[in-house]
């Protein structure tokens, strides 16, 4: 077969469309861009957003958004970790002084679904709203 004058094999065309195949299906992950970072800190026994006052705060994200949360613990003598269970997310055990992330997709039902400290479930837990809005 020949492509503007040139000879070219067959296999040659083929590996040419198969790769062509595998960049155009890595589009989509390319086109999603960086997940939306959230900062929370622990402290006092609960979650605040970084910056603000409100304990426990409601964390609004739309359906299958990209979040990455990332917890600092400055809660001198505990352990603390964030975890999503309904899409199986937690960041590891965190002592005094550490931070850490997870990054996770949100549910794409609308809802409202629980974060929390897994050790310290009764008392540090929130809600991530999934809005359409």
């Amino acid at each position: 077969m020949s492509i503007l004058g040139r000879k070219i094999s067959v296999k040659a065309i083929v590996a040419l469309v198969f790769a062509m195949i595998g960049v155009a299906g890595l589009l989509p992950v390319r086109t999603k861009g960086q997940p939306r970072e959230i900062v929370l800190v622990a402290k006092g026994m609960a979650f605040y957003a970084s910056g603000t006052n409100t304990a426990n705060p409601e964390i609004t994200v739309r359906p299958g958004e990209s979040i990455r949360v990332v917890l600092k613990n400055e809660d001198r003598g505990m352990t603390h970790d964030f975890a999503v269970p309904a899409v199986k997310a937690a960041t590891d055990p965190l002592n005094w002084n550490e931070q850490g992330g997870v990054t996770f997709e949100a549910p794409e039902k609308p809802g409202t679904y629980e974060y929390m400290c897994r050790p310290h479930v009764l008392m540090m837990k929130g809600a991530l709203k999934v809005t359409n809005d």
